[in-house]
């Protein structure tokens, strides 16, 4: 008999912006079932926490800020705002029949904060069994596909790059983008569009499914140039950079005003979002395909930085073929192939007997640089061979998990994939309770031995 039943486990990832979670899980595995924004609020005179402002004197708290933890205990009060929701709608449910499984960032939470987490969650909120998953590893587990990857995850103003080897946490090579992520394409949006339009609109514009990275020939990032760049071989960024069997981005569609007839995003002089504030349309010219370059020559440079870390080169260069893109930033259609063109375009490494022929002001400057920071290792000329990336691909999402692959007008949820990894791990952990003598979770006997510190004992 298991420890817990399925339809009990509590898997959660608290966000800076939002925390989501599920109660249960589906036969299937799902998406998480509920969005809260992360904040709670103070009362100005008792200091007392509340999930709800009551007057106008409550003080709005953010307990996560750029995915640092900043407010512990109001960290702590969130959780039990989650608790108390869950027991309320599920009244014949007692704590102890409710596992715990939060799914944390790679890089930003300190081990002192995760262990003042522990003690609340075991002494004052009472559960019985309890455990933190890494993130990128989250990640890894939930696409399935191999055990080396690198996990990017796009934040609002914070990037995240942590490469895994052997389902094993790079941290050493991991990277932290601070200030950069989706507030920098708001940011680069603001240059471009009209200067009437207000920051919630912008807002509202980047997540209407409207705004899009352009990767036609004649956009910034251009199949054609990548093509030439590969010595005129057709390069199918459509055919790599796949969900569901088919191209990631959605091909919008709507009427021109003028006639009935449908026609994609892109073909559209002027296209119009909803504004979530008044809900009228708001038209918007060609300026909605730009804005993006900055983000992505971030995120494939932080890339880049972080596997050259890894000194096993068939590991790095396993990593380079799963890539793991999560965050809701990488809804924005076009976001992910912009993102491959340009790690192909300036660190992809090609064989020299291909390219014999070019003289080297026919090579990216890149990828030259990489090369001869080889040779002066090695001290002699390396081959092509030896030399990685030579191949860059995103890592592919599994056809099971129907669930995820909705809705498919946003060629679904895949970018929450860390949240499949969380509930695949929640079922290994808290159905069994050990493996091989060892503990899975720290529990009440667990706990009274070791205190906090034992979340370090049974976390991976």
């Amino acid at each position: 008999m298991p420890l817990y039943k399925e339809e009990n486990f509590l898997v959660v990832h608290p966000g800076s912006q939002y925390t989501i979670f599920s109660f249960g899980l589906q036969d299937s595995l799902s998406p998480p079932q509920y969005k809260i924004p992360s904040i709670i609020y103070q009362d100005s005179i008792t200091k007392d926490y509340k999930s709800k402002r009551q007057n106008e004197q409550d003080i709005e708290i953010h307990p996560i800020k750029a995915s640092n933890i900043v407010d512990l205990d109001a960290f702590n009060y969130l959780l039990k705002i989650i608790l108390q929701s869950i027991i309320t709608n599920n009244p014949i449910i007692t704590i102890n029949q409710i596992p715990l499984l939060l799914i944390v960032p790679s890089l930003t939470w300190s081990r002192s904060s995760i262990e003042y987490i522990t003690k609340h969650v075991i002494e004052s909120l009472e559960f019985t069994a309890f455990n933190i998953l890494d993130m990128s590893l989250a990640a890894t587990f939930g696409v399935g596909s191999a055990t080396n990857s690198v996990v990017v995850n796009v934040g609002y103003e914070t990037i995240q790059i942590v490469p895994v080897v052997g389902y094993q946490s790079i941290k050493y090579a991991g990277k932290i983008l601070k200030n950069v992520g989706g507030k920098t394409l708001n940011e680069e949006m603001k240059k471009v569009l009209p200067n009437s339009f207000t920051d919630q609109q912008i807002e509202d514009l980047k997540c209407s499914g409207i705004y899009e990275v352009s990767n036609d020939e004649d956009g910034f990032y251009s199949l054609r140039e990548l093509n030439e760049e590969n010595g005129g071989e057709h390069f199918d960024v459509a055919k790599i950079v796949t969900t569901d069997g088919g191209a990631v981005g959605i091909n919008n569609t709507t009427t021109n005003g003028n006639n009935e007839e449908e026609k994609p995003n892109k073909e559209l002089e002027n296209n119009f979002f909803i504004d979530s504030v008044t809900g009228e349309k708001v038209w918007v010219g060609k300026e909605r395909f730009l804005g993006a370059n900055k983000l992505v020559e971030k995120i494939a440079q932080g890339i880049y930085e972080s596997l050259s870390l890894i000194p096993d080169i068939d590991r790095r260069q396993d990593c380079y073929d799963n890539i793991i893109l999560i965050g809701s930033t990488f809804k924005i259609p076009g976001l992910k192939e912009a993102l491959l063109i340009k790690l192909t375009k300036s660190y992809l490494v090609r064989d020299p007997e291909a390219n014999k022929q070019k003289t080297y002001e026919g090579i990216n400057s890149a990828i030259l640089k990489y090369q001869q920071a080889d040779d002066d290792a090695d001290g002699e000329s390396t081959t092509g061979v030896s030399q990685v990336p030579n191949s860059i691909k995103l890592a592919k999402y599994p056809d099971y998990f129907p669930e995820w692959k909705k809705p498919k007008e946003r060629n679904g949820s895949w970018e929450d994939v860390y949240f499949l990894g969380g509930e695949i791990y929640s079922k290994q952990i808290f159905s069994s309770g050990s493996s091989h003598g060892r503990e899975l979770f720290v529990g009440s006997e667990v706990y009274e031995d070791r205190g906090p510190q034992s979340i370090w004992d049974v976390s991976i």
